[in-house]
């Protein structure tokens, strides 16, 4: 007679283990959906989709600053079209011969321009990029201008498309666009898009840009409530350029700087250059 493949006792036996696993994976799958909900959560932190001020997150969140880094923050392009770089090179804007002077021709710089070839303009920075290997961000909230940007292909220099944020915490703001065109009519045509605004110091801290020889600031007016937004105790930079908008508050901008331990180099058509006051001056 042939033994049963299974005894009777068997089913009792395995019936404790049966019951230990299913628990396990009802377990797991909690455990794992609760992980879903809270990453969907992390999400949703940061989404700027609606029109808010996030009063609640710290321009140094690191969570925010992360968010920033793997998010917005778009690498260099891996080559540039270097055909005409004599014509950049020898071309220099007043500005870029300045700051040069300012700090003896330094090679191997660190930028920050905050409105990057804005409305047409040159970059404040190619020159320092291409003529001394200076290295940088550029920061771009104008959607037209931020493509303007890209084609560029500034291979030593990190972009975002966002504006700066003129509070100490990230907004979302409706952009308005004008197009470039001397038409009257077609200028009225304006268009309206939504821009994610960073303050500067969260940006420096995505971009491990603390430490910095020049930063070009253009914020369509709001460079004084920008600059009011940075912990000068927290980050070092040389030589700081501010567009200029109104002259009545040329007083404001240098009183607040000299505040700061910068002092006013020089005032051009466009901007102010102030220095930080240790830095030595080779004019």
């Amino acid at each position: 007679m042939v033994a049963p493949l299974l005894s009777p006792g068997l089913p009792r036996r395995l019936l404790p283990f049966a019951v230990f696993l299913t628990a396990f994976s009802i377990v797991m799958m909690i455990l794992f959906m609760s992980m879903d909900i809270k990453a969907l959560k992390h999400r949703e932190q940061f989404n700027f989709s609606q029109d808010l001020d996030f009063h609640t997150v710290a321009q140094d969140n690191p969570q925010f600053i992360a968010y920033i880094r793997a998010i917005h923050l778009q690498l260099p392009p891996v080559f540039r079209n270097t055909a005409d770089n004599a014509s950049h090179i020898m071309n220099a804007l007043p500005q870029n011969k300045l700051v040069a002077r300012l700090l003896g021709y330094k090679k191997g710089g660190v930028f920050v321009e905050a409105g990057a070839y804005q409305h047409g303009r040159p970059s404040d920075t190619e020159w320092l990029e291409l003529a001394l290997g200076w290295h940088g961000l550029l920061v771009q909230p104008d959607p037209r201008d931020f493509l303007v940007l890209q084609r560029q292909r500034r291979h030593k220099a990190l972009s975002v498309h966002a504006c700066l944020s003129p509070t100490s915490y990230p907004k979302e703001v409706t952009f308005r666009q004008v197009p470039s065109m001397d038409d009257q009519t077609v200028r009225a045509q304006a268009t309206f898009t939504r821009v994610k605004c960073f303050p500067l110091f969260s940006l420096l801290l995505a971009a491990n840009m603390t430490t910095a020889d020049f930063l070009s600031l253009h914020a369509e007016g709001a460079e004084m409530q920008v600059l009011k937004t940075l912990p000068f105790d927290q980050v070092r930079i040389e030589i700081i350029s501010v567009d200029r908008h109104r002259l009545n508050e040329d007083s404001a901008l240098v009183a607040f700087m000299v505040a700061r331990s910068y002092k006013l180099v020089e005032v051009m058509n466009t901007c102010y250059i102030f220095k930080k006051e240790n830095v030595n001056v080779l004019l």
